[in-house]
């Protein structure tokens, strides 16, 4: 039973994160620029903001707490390392993969400007996640026990909030090269550099421990009540820090490299946190349907941004929708976009669980199929 609330708590935060993407993508690649200039939109996209921090967040929690039940095996090369690291390998892959400028071998190695090489290279919300999974790996096995490695969690996660400013006033390119510097800061094409973002998943494996701890002595309540609280003060202390007559750091953009936004969103992704462990009033099949959408978060990933954004496969709403709609249309297709993305992951758990052979042979097919392609297509 515990370990079942347990993943639910998990599943459900991850799982609302991935509905408030699909929405902000779908209705982001069709909403007409008259639109953008409302105040509503500066809501909406404000709103928004909060969808990755609490991704990493949970990433960095889920990490930790598959990590604490065999802390021993994470800890030398092991089956269960080489598996994580497998994974972790996956999502650099789909990162890189869904930024293809082509999708043909010979034309990206022969046939690739400098630029689309840049927008190939730039860290998306895949790699950070990915990067900051590698991140506390390294930390796991550096530390003799999770409670080590939340403090020194904590510990870095405070560091990449307040060096951020320093970090991004350096361009990074010519001392790290075109595939590391994006993870730096954004002189290079860069949405979600370790700087700060990495600071997430990093408080998101702190929180992790605290919640094992209350679990094993029955305190979650407590707990979430206590993330309410810390929340409330992380929030309130960035306003008090940004609203200061004294600046201790030096000029930076408050909405990329601000240590008091940074407090800010991480003080609402525990108020959030603490929502969904306090309310237990979340209709049954809403619940589950979020909660799927949670436990194939890749998978909705990969697939709703061929869908909105097209790739160099094919065309996505992006391209053949455009920036045209209304707030209503707009809205329909980011539904519409959702439903799909439920019907998916619904139709694909219910093939692998009752024909796994035909499953099998649909995943591997298709893999291989386009890596032949991938590999053949001279254009």
């Amino acid at each position: 039973m515990e370990r079942h609330h347990r993943v639910q708590i998990l599943d459900v935060m991850r799982g609302f994160a991935v509905v408030v993407m699909v929405l902000g993508h779908s209705i982001d690649a069709v909403l007409s620029d008259e639109a953008r200039r409302t105040d509503l939109f500066v809501l909406y996209d404000a709103v928004r903001g909060f969808t990755a921090p609490m991704f990493l967040f949970v990433a960095g929690a889920a990490f930790l707490v598959g990590s604490a039940r065999r802390w021993d095996d994470y800890r030398s090369f092991s089956p269960a390392l080489a598996k994580r690291l497998s994974r972790i390998a996956l999502l650099f892959f789909v990162g890189y993969a869904l930024h293809f400028p082509f999708f043909s071998l010979n034309k990206l190695l022969h046939d690739t400007s400098p630029a689309e090489y840049a927008q190939m290279l730039q860290v998306d919300v895949l790699h950070c996640a990915a990067a900051g999974l590698l991140l506390l790996q390294v930390l796991v096995l550096l530390s003799p026990s999770a409670a080590a490695m939340a403090r020194r969690a904590t510990v870095l996660a405070a560091l990449a909030a307040v060096a951020t400013p320093f970090v991004w006033s350096v361009d990074w390119g010519p001392l790290l090269g075109a595939a590391i510097a994006p993870y730096v800061n954004q002189h290079q094409p860069s949405i979600f550099p370790l700087f700060p973002f990495a600071g997430f998943v990093l408080a998101g494996a702190a929180a992790g421990h605290h919640y094992l701890r209350a679990r094993a002595a029955g305190r979650e309540q407590a707990l979430f009540r206590s993330a309410a609280i810390a929340g409330t003060a992380l929030v309130a202390a960035g306003l008090a820090f940004e609203l200061a007559p004294v600046r201790i750091l030096p000029a930076l953009d408050f909405w990329k490299t601000s240590p008091n936004f940074f407090l800010m969103r991480l003080g609402c992704v525990l108020l959030v946190t603490a929502g969904f462990g306090l309310v237990r009033g979340i209709p049954g099949r809403v619940q589950r349907h979020v909660t799927a959408l949670g436990q194939s978060s890749l998978l909705v990933y990969a697939v709703h941004l061929l869908l909105v954004y097209g790739s160099a496969a094919n065309d996505g709403l992006a391209q053949v929708v455009g920036r045209t709609l209304r707030y209503d249309a707009a809205l329909l297709v980011g539904l519409s976009v959702l439903l799909l993305m439920l019907s998916l992951v619904h139709g694909w758990a219910r093939l692998r669980s009752h024909h796994e052979g035909p499953s099998n042979v649909l995943r591997y097919g298709l893999a291989s199929t386009l890596t032949y392609f991938f590999l053949t297509k001279p254009w």
